[in-house]
C-alpha cells in the first residue's frame, strides 16, 4: 500500500480515503478510530470510579494486541468507524489490516 505523509503526523491510508498515524509506539495490533484520530485504550472513569475502554489520543496509551482477532473482538460494539493497524515496532510505519 502506498502511504503519503501530511503535515499532521498522519499518512494517507490509501484506497480507504482515511489517514493513519505515521508510526506507533510499539509492536502489535491497534484499533484506530480514523475520523476521531484516536486509538482504543483505557481511561479512568471518574463517575464510575473504574477503568474503562475509551478512545485515547496518545499512541503510548493505546491497547496493543498480539493478534488481529483480539483487536477485532475488543473493538466490537464501539461507536465510530475504525480499522485495525499493525505495527512491526516502535517508529515503524503501521499497515492497515483486514
Amino acid at each position: 500500500m502506498s502511504i503519503a505523509n501530511d503535515e499532521k503526523g498522519c499518512a494517507n491510508g490509501g484506497e480507504g480515503g482515511f489517514d493513519i498515524p505515521e508510526m506507533l509506539a510499539r509492536e502489535g495490533h491497534v484499533v484506530w478510530f480514523y475520523e476521531q484520530r484516536k486509538y482504543l485504550g483505557f481511561e479512568w472513569g471518574e463517575f464510575a470510579k473504574e477503568i474503562k475502554k475509551a478512545p485515547v489520543t496518545d499512541p503510548e496509551h493505546a491497547n496493543y494486541f498480539d493478534t488481529f482477532a483480539h483487536a477485532v473482538v475488543s473493538s466490537e460494539r464501539l461507536a465510530g468507524p475504525s480499522v485495525i493497524l499493525y505495527s512491526r515496532g516502535k517508529g515503524l510505519p503501521p499497515e492497515v489490516k483486514g
